[in-house]
């Protein structure tokens, strides 16, 4: 039986994405698609886990709101499993416009509304209850006003201390959850460089790691080098390019997923994450969020080579 992965998702957003074949700022644009469907990354981490498979995941939210029920019911029809708390403030909603000409992507994302006591709280006890039924922990992504940082350490804590893996995919008041112990932390550079305050990937690499913590560390780029850093050195990958760029949001979510599911399954640090490039990568040829081809991954993965540096 495969194992169960709880995803916390305290930010999730319903997802438009608007295609154009060249996007004009300033003027009249018509778009030429649209979607519109649950997203955020702790949905993004679920739904990326479903299609690798090899495990169960279900994601923990506050949703709200008429946006907060179109999600609710849009899992459902998904067939996602998602365990969502009613909250006051509606969920926000994000707009993508995806232009075909540059092949770019610009996001526009609402601010989120704020949590308040007696709603944490809630979070809190459905996150003990479902955790007591997991695995594992995937902490993804930013958190809504009313929530500290003190949320995920705390979360990190009650996982440890079960004997569960942490997965966190997220900066911004990170050093809390760092501290009280993660796994694996899955972010991309520009968030790197955020969190250590040095532009340079390898001098920022070895900030985290000097602090022993955490047994992996692995960082994308986009389409450039990605990096990972654990016990045994430093590897620098190349990322398969993107056949037909279609819609990158999600693609870093997707990542995230397939290389904790490996990680889980036991597979070695360098593999797991080349999996998770090529995954992503195969993300970014749909019109949908962290959905992708595990044919199309596992065609790509031939393409990504790693190569350690330190």
């Amino acid at each position: 039986m495969g194992k169960r992965i709880l995803a916390l998702g305290l930010n999730p957003a319903w997802q438009k994405s608007l295609f154009f074949d060249a996007l004009r700022l300033g003027e009249v644009n018509r778009a030429s698609e649209a979607h519109a469907m649950p997203s955020g990354k702790g949905v993004n981490f679920i739904r990326a886990a479903r299609t690798w498979g090899g495990a169960d995941a279900v994601v923990l939210q506050p949703v709200g709101g008429d946006t907060g029920r179109l999600i609710r019911d849009s899992l459902r029809e998904e067939g996602l499993a998602a365990v969502s708390i009613p909250v006051g403030a509606a969920t926000r909603t994000c707009t993508t416009l995806i232009c075909g000409e540059s092949a770019s992507a610009t996001e526009i994302i609402e601010p989120s509304g704020e949590l308040f006591r007696e709603e944490i709280e809630l979070l809190k006890q459905a996150l003990e209850r479902e955790l007591a039924q997991a695995d594992a922990l995937a902490l993804c992504g930013t958190y809504p006003p009313g929530i500290t940082p003190d949320f995920y350490a705390w979360a990190a804590l009650r996982a440890r201390s079960a004997g569960k893996p942490v997965i966190l995919d997220a900066y911004k008041g990170i050093h809390p959850a760092l501290d009280a112990g993660v796994d694996v932390v899955k972010i991309n550079r520009a968030e790197l460089t955020a969190l250590t305050g040095c532009a340079d990937i390898i001098e920022s690499l070895f900030r985290l790691r000097r602090s022993g913590l955490p047994a992996v560390l692995a960082v994308t780029d986009g389409g450039d080098d990605a990096f990972l850093a654990h016990s045994e050195g430093v590897w620098m990958f190349s990322v398969p390019p993107v056949e037909t760029f279609t819609n990158p949001i999600g693609a870093g979510d997707t990542c995230t997923a397939v290389l904790f599911l490996e990680i889980l399954s036991g597979t070695s640090p360098v593999e797991a994450f080349a999996k998770g490039l090529a995954a992503a990568s195969a993300s970014c040829m749909t019109s949908y969020p962290a959905v992708y081809s595990r044919s199309d991954a596992e065609r790509l993965l031939k393409s990504v080579s790693a190569k350690q540096i330190l």
